[in-house]
């Protein structure tokens, strides 16, 4: 029997998207406050479609309306996290985290609550500037699609990689 019927503590984790966003050879990137240059994305709401939760993201974080085109993978995040700003005190469940490779469609590009700068940048730059080291392993992913699904989970709470498995399910 599954522990969460004997329990009867559903099972709980974040869903969140991430979009890398193209636009004439250039990726959109956001600078946050907590992570610093990273792609777009964030939680879905309750009962929110996958796509459509992407989507706002996008346009929340940047004012740029995407297009979802590819799905690039999955990616586990074990760690429960403290709570930060309006969540302080409160512990944050693990996330599953859904990547996509998106294509502008209309907008410009603005800051927002959720972000203080917003670029345009050329792929190799964007590498360059993600240095948080889990989002900087998802972001090489997406630049390196070329028609792999990636899944991995990470194990340490500090958002250092280790334990970091990663299989491409479509490897042929």
């Amino acid at each position: 029997m599954d522990s969460w019927l004997e329990t009867k503590q559903f099972p709980m984790h974040f869903i969140a998207t991430g979009g890398l966003v193209y636009k004439d050879n250039q990726v959109l990137l956001i600078r946050s406050k907590r992570r610093g240059w990273e792609f777009p994305g964030g939680v879905l709401e309750q009962g929110e479609a996958i796509l459509e939760g992407l989507k706002r993201e996008i346009w929340e974080e940047s004012g740029i309306i995407a297009r979802p085109i590819t799905f690039v993978g999955v990616y586990q995040n074990l760690a429960v996290k403290n709570g930060y700003g309006a969540l302080e005190g409160m512990k944050l469940p693990p996330v599953v985290n859904m990547d996509f490779i998106c294509t502008y469609e209309s907008g410009t590009a603005r800051v927002s609550e959720e972000s203080v700068e917003v670029a345009w940048v050329r792929p190799e730059e964007a590498k360059s500037m993600v240095r948080h080291p889990i989002l900087a392993k998802r972001l090489a992913n997406m630049l390196a699609m070329k028609r792999k699904i990636s899944f991995a989970t990470f194990e340490k709470p500090d958002n250092q990689i280790e334990n970091f498995q990663q299989l491409f399910l479509n490897e042929s």
